[in-house]
């Protein structure tokens, strides 16, 4: 959003410098972007007078000329404009200014063997307009040797505002200047414009087919008006904030809908067949707007049209049937209020991104809509002339209920509890009726009041307390620490255990986009057209994602591809089913277990690594890994002999895998690549009670056992077994070697495996070591077919 500085003083009394306004305009949450001082393009440029106007010797389409700069100089200059002429006051440029069009460097030369000493200037050449219609032409009661800055009034800042989407009140200069005055750098002027009644009823008549779409619409026609160029000024405030002037009639509306964040628009009465009618669009109508471009209709957007059909999309673009043009000499004036959700459909659908719409879309004021037509009316007669006719309102359903608000209970611990300062509630009454709210009822605990109409995103006690607090200043809210945390057991949500957790086992988290191209989405899950965007910020990112996976993996082949070979990344965020969003915490490993080194051989990181990272980010959730069951199955993007789940009862906890080949082949990296899936949502809440450490103060006792069991026995299983022979003393149980040699029967396999005892009521003796033993061996036996290897 760009404005001059005087355009703003022009709703703003202050003597405030560009930087306290800069600095207060930052304070109230409205980011400056920028500041331009288009002064420094035309430093040097000054203005002069033509003394003599003569023939160039050598050119019949050029003249020479002499101009004076007010020191009694004579100053010989070739200019091949039409329009020179003697006594004409000139922008000048001397040799060694910069011409603002063409960035080029005046130099002296000659020109048919005449030598210029600089140049007479167009708009053009100095930026003002687009096309060159010959020397710019100054008023004559200009001095010679005056500064074009001066001259002009062209020392005006651009200052560019970045507005959020929710302020659609200060898409309108006045709208800036309101929070100005509010946040106490000047006063509020009253608005410029009249009120106008006219001499003889509106002949034209409007009919409203959905009061949902446009809840109130009003007309007047003006004849008699002369369409020509807009006043200078106008042209350079629209140029200096990037429009192009067109005409006076149609600088009018352009004008207003950044003076005061009210779109509204001008048709030609002549060309209007009939009475209008504000309706929705029938499937296949078409439309020639303004743009130049023909767009085809959908069903169901609003239009405004006559009996000849289209002519303008409501709250968006006009068209070129009823366009004003240089000819015109009767005008319909419309001004309007439209819905913002069907404004916002039209424009995407259509593609169309206009002033009006970024302001309809997100809420223009329903009560500007006849301060909007006065102040469109003020400015035709003042620069075209011409009759207004009274205005006529098109009769609605009572939108009363569109334009009351609802009012808001502000209560004084709610302001201190979210703002975190004591502010007095006599305090919060001052800086929300300077806003414009209306205090209705106030006492000793709370505050009741009514929110401007201007102010659509104002819709409970939070947006009243960040009003509050954008006045006070942000930077004078005191500092106050942070509680101390208590343990993390008992305070850090779940994502927070499970990312230390994953970091500490030297994985990186990242954050990648959750969305991602369609045809790799279909790879990780089915076809789900719910999943799909309709409207994606990039072509690459049109879905929905299915699993995070895909993301790691596109994100480990990039750093594949720029020398990175050991790879370990995780990241905790959600991903998408067509009924419901799961959060996720997902891992994808590559490249080598460690460093290279003369002791050991390092490999590459396998299924079992994985299953590692998700065992571990479960038991600092409190999940024990003998509370789990593991079955070789899972989704189909893993390799099919390569995966895992891990579950307890029927709740799936987790999926571990080797990312299928093919995928990891068509998406270009080098494998293999180890998944991880955790559903977050499914694990159990964290026990927060701490249980003792029980220190056994006897000697523990260590056992190995080898069991014969079938190819087709998890390991797991066996571990299981052998655990539940006796809780009480088996403390740990793990594998520590694998055998499937030629002594054993085909289609078997050895496990060995380490059991430690740790008694608590006494030494162990060698027959309670025997029964436990014993319990293992029957264990086994019972669980897996497993028995005890002889050799």
């Amino acid at each position: 959003m760009k404005f001059t500085l005087s355009w703003l003083k022009d709703h703003l009394e202050t003597n405030a410098s560009l930087s306290e306004i800069t600095q207060k305009l930052n304070t109230l949450g409205l980011e400056v972007e920028s500041v331009e001082d288009p002064a420094e393009k035309f430093k040097g440029f000054i203005v002069a007078e033509v003394v003599e106007v003569t023939r160039h010797p050598n050119a019949d389409r050029l003249s020479l000329c002499y101009a004076t700069t007010g020191n009694n100089d004579r100053v010989q200059v070739v200019c091949g404009a039409s329009n020179v002429r003697q006594g004409m006051k000139v922008a000048f440029a001397p040799i060694g200014v910069t011409i603002p069009a063409t960035g080029t460097v005046l130099k002296k030369g000659k020109i048919r063997d005449v030598e210029s000493l600089g140049m007479f200037c167009s708009g053009q050449e100095l930026g003002f307009s687009e096309e060159s219609e010959g020397i710019l032409d100054l008023e004559s009661s200009l001095k010679p040797g005056t500064s074009l800055i001066d001259a002009l009034n062209l020392a005006d800042p651009i200052i560019d505002v970045a507005i959020t989407p929710n302020r659609s009140d200060c898409f309108g200069i006045r709208g800036i200047a309101r929070d100005l005055a509010a946040g106490g750098l000047g006063v509020l002027k009253p608005l410029a414009y009249t009120s106008k009644n006219g001499d003889s009823p509106c002949p034209i008549k409007v009919t409203i087919a959905d009061t949902q779409a446009c809840p109130e619409f009003q007309v007047r026609v003006i004849r008699g008006v002369r369409n020509g160029p807009s006043p200078d000024w106008i042209q350079r405030r629209l140029q200096a904030i990037g429009l192009r002037p067109i005409s006076a009639l149609v600088d009018v509306t352009n004008y207003l809908t950044y003076d005061l964040g009210r779109p509204l628009h001008v048709f030609d009465l002549g060309k209007i067949q009939g009475d209008l009618t504000i309706r929705l669009s029938k499937e296949g109508e078409t439309l020639l707007a303004l743009n130049g471009k023909n767009y085809t209709l959908k069903e169901g957007m609003t239009v405004i049209a006559d009996t000849s059909g289209v002519l303008s999309l409501g709250g968006i673009i006009g068209g070129e049937s009823s366009a004003c043009q240089e000819d015109t000499t009767d005008v319909l004036i419309e001004c309007a209020s439209f819905d913002p959700v069907r404004t916002a459909h039209t424009g995407r659908k259509l593609s169309i991104i206009s002033d009006a719409r970024t302001r309809f879309e997100r809420g223009v004021d329903p009560m500007s809509v006849r301060s909007g037509l006065d102040a469109a009316t003020d400015l035709i007669q003042q620069w075209c002339g011409g009759t207004p006719s009274e205005v006529y309102k098109a009769p609605s359903t009572d939108n009363t209920s569109l334009l009351k608000k609802s009012p808001i209970t502000l209560h004084y611990e709610k302001l201190k509890s979210l703002s975190g300062c004591d502010i007095p509630l006599e305090e919060a009454r001052k800086y929300l009726e300077a806003l414009g709210f209306e205090v209705t009822d106030m006492n000793t605990t709370s505050l009741t009041t009514l929110p401007p109409s201007y102010r659509p995103d104002i819709d409970g006690p939070a947006d009243l307390i960040e009003e509050i607090l954008r006045l006070k200043g942000y930077d004078d809210i005191p500092a106050v620490p942070l509680p101390p945390l208590h343990p993390i057991s008992s305070n850090f949500s779940a994502v927070s255990i499970i990312k230390r957790a994953l970091a500490a086992r030297g994985l990186h988290e990242v954050v990648t986009w959750s969305f991602m191209q369609e045809n790799i989405a279909l790879k990780f899950g089915k076809e789900a057209p719910s999943l799909r965007i309709t409207n994606p910020i990039s072509v690459d990112l049109n879905f929905m994602r299915p699993s995070i996976i895909p993301n790691l993996l596109q994100t480990a082949i990039r750093n594949q591809d720029r020398g990175q070979n050991v790879i370990s990344l995780f990241e905790v965020g959600p991903q998408f089913e067509p009924n419901q969003q799961l959060l996720i915490a997902a891992g994808l490993l590559t490249g080598q277990t460690g460093p290279r080194h003369w002791s050991q051989t390092p490999r590459l990181a396998d299924v079992f690594d994985g299953k590692a990272h998700v065992l571990a980010a479960l038991a600092a959730m409190g999940v024990p890994e003998s509370s789990l069951q593991i079955e070789p199955s899972g989704p189909e993007y893993y390799h099919p002999g390569r995966k895992g789940t891990l579950k307890q009862g029927n709740q799936i906890f987790a999926f571990f895998g080797e990312v299928h080949p093919l995928i990891v082949n068509e998406l270009g990296g080098e494998g293999p690549f180890v998944g991880f899936e955790i559903f977050i949502e499914r694990l159990p809440p964290l026990r927060t009670k701490k249980t003792p450490l029980h220190l056994s103060p006897y000697q523990p006792v260590v056992r190995d056992f080898a069991f014969v069991v079938d190819q087709q026995v998890p390991a797991d299983q066996v571990i299981n077994a052998v655990a539940k022979a006796d809780r009480s003393l088996i403390t740990q149980v793990h594998i520590f070697d694998v055998y499937t040699g030629e002594k054993l029967e085909k289609g078997k396999k050895s496990l060995a495996i380490q059991v430690r005892l740790e008694p608590q009521a006494g030494t162990l003796t060698e027959a309670q070591i025997t029964e436990v033993s014993d319990k293992i061996i029957s264990n086994v036996a019972k669980t897996t077919g497993g028995a005890l290897r002889s050799l």
